[in-house]
């Protein structure tokens, strides 16, 4: 039986290492924020998950570095990466999600 080598697990609450061009959280970005944050919101003042980059690959789940910075306290997740220092900073560029086992 041969070992195929495996991609090591994710470790960690992975987000993008820095601000897209076009992301939401620019000043300069034309749509509406408050709506959009209203999607991911709690209702509390806070946020039941995170966004995620639009410009990672699909169903990543890298956190958007806009919503990092500015709400990187108001949800869970964020806390408890925070906490237990395991904040992973990724380039969405150069970013290979893990192949799936068959």
């Amino acid at each position: 039986m041969s070992r195929r080598a495996s991609t090591p697990p994710r470790l960690g609450f992975q987000v993008q290492a820095r601000q897209c061009a076009t992301c939401i959280y620019r000043p300069d970005s034309p749509l509406d924020l408050a709506q959009l944050e209203a999607a991911v919101a709690d209702g509390h003042g806070g946020f039941t998950k995170h966004r995620a980059c639009h410009h990672a690959p699909n169903a990543a789940g890298i956190c958007c570095r806009g919503f990092w910075d500015r709400h990187k306290d108001h949800f869970a997740g964020g806390q408890i990466a925070q906490r237990l220092g395991m904040v992973q900073f990724v380039d969405v560029d150069t970013f290979k999600a893990p192949r799936r086992k068959r």
